[in-house]
């Protein structure tokens, strides 16, 4: 019993130990945790956080001990802030953290003859120059003097640059001001123009119309004079699939989108709108469709191929899609899931 009493007594010392403890500590670790200075103070001049515990003190001196810490802590966190200011002529220029690259986005022509890239005109707006590959002039050295500047966008910059399978017309996709309705353009790479008198090459607009947006533009080496586009102009809410003969600027309505596909995807041989995916805007889950066929004269069975159906769906949370046809004349294809 004596025993008994004994170990209470020790159990409800330490107990009350350990409050009073907590007690003082508690606010100095949350203001050593708030504040990233005085963390590294408090852990340097300090040995609770690797504090043995037979070496526990009585709070009093515990107390004693942190009130100076907090004013010591104060005092390193001023004289650290003031001796790290810097001076206006120490700061990072603006041009270098956000100016024009110097040149940027290189692309080859299909054929290897003509490389397309990004660079600032003489205005300092991104455009496109062209460097013909089989010129003696280039000589395979990196002297852009003989370059040409077959864009002239005098306030929005350039910023993506692709080459048609013709190897002769470079697309690019710009807006109006800011307006962030991009446009597809299309624009002769082999003219050359005389820049000096501000003559340029005069780029088309394959998405012409106002308000409208362009969007999943989509090549194949297969079809080299067509080029499928997304755009709203039919419905501004929805973005439906269109086959653009880039040479002529004709633009035909390919595939209809019913109002909730997100995204489309394209069988390689046929270059056709063969596959979707839908969200649905009550549980947000998504849904892959393919059709066998994007046009009734490829219907050899007599049954309405061109009908989508429903192939895989994907809950809420779950990541995954249609990611491509394989070469079988899209029997099959490939699809991700989480």
């Amino acid at each position: 019993v004596i025993s008994t009493m004994r170990d209470k007594s020790i159990f409800l010392a330490a107990s009350a130990l350990t409050a009073a403890a907590t007690a003082t500590y508690l606010p100095s670790l949350a203001s050593a945790f708030l504040l990233p200075s005085a963390t590294t103070s408090f852990s340097r001049n300090s040995k609770i956080i690797n504090h043995p515990s037979s070496a526990i003190a009585t709070a009093a001196s515990r107390r004693k001990h942190l009130l100076p810490l907090s004013a010591a802590t104060t005092s390193s966190t001023t004289t650290a802030a003031s001796s790290s200011r810097t001076t206006s002529e120490e700061l990072i220029p603006r041009s270098i953290l956000f100016g024009n690259p110097e040149n940027t986005s290189p692309i080859l022509s299909p054929d290897g003859k003509y490389l397309a890239y990004l660079a600032p005109s003489p205005d300092g707006v991104l455009n496109i120059f062209i460097r013909d590959l089989q010129s003696d002039k280039s000589n395979g050295s990196n002297d852009k003097k003989n370059d040409r500047m077959i864009t002239n966008e005098p306030k929005r910059a350039i910023r993506s640059v692709s080459w048609a399978y013709d190897s002769q017309t470079v697309l690019y996709m710009n807006d109006f001001d800011g307006d962030e309705n991009f446009h597809l353009f299309a624009v002769d790479a082999t003219t050359i123009p005389d820049g000096e008198n501000g003559e340029f090459p005069t780029p088309r607009d394959l998405t012409p119309g106002e308000n409208i947006k362009a969007q999943t533009i989509l090549l194949n080496y297969r079809y080299p004079d067509e080029i499928l586009i997304g755009t709203n102009g039919r419905n501004p809410k929805v973005f439906d699939m269109y086959r653009c003969f880039y040479k002529t600027g004709e633009l035909v309505l390919d595939t209809i989108n019913p109002g909730d596909v997100i995204g489309w995807k394209v069988e390689d041989e046929s270059f056709e709108v063969r596959g979707a995916v839908a969200r649905n805007e009550v549980d947000s889950s998504s849904t892959v469709r393919i059709r066998k066929s994007a046009d009734l004269i490829n219907n050899d069975s007599g049954s309405n191929e061109t009908e989508w159906r429903d192939v895989f769906h994907f809950p809420y949370g779950e990541e995954g899609g249609l990611l491509s046809f394989c070469p079988d004349n899209g029997k099959t294809g490939y699809i991700t899931s989480s």
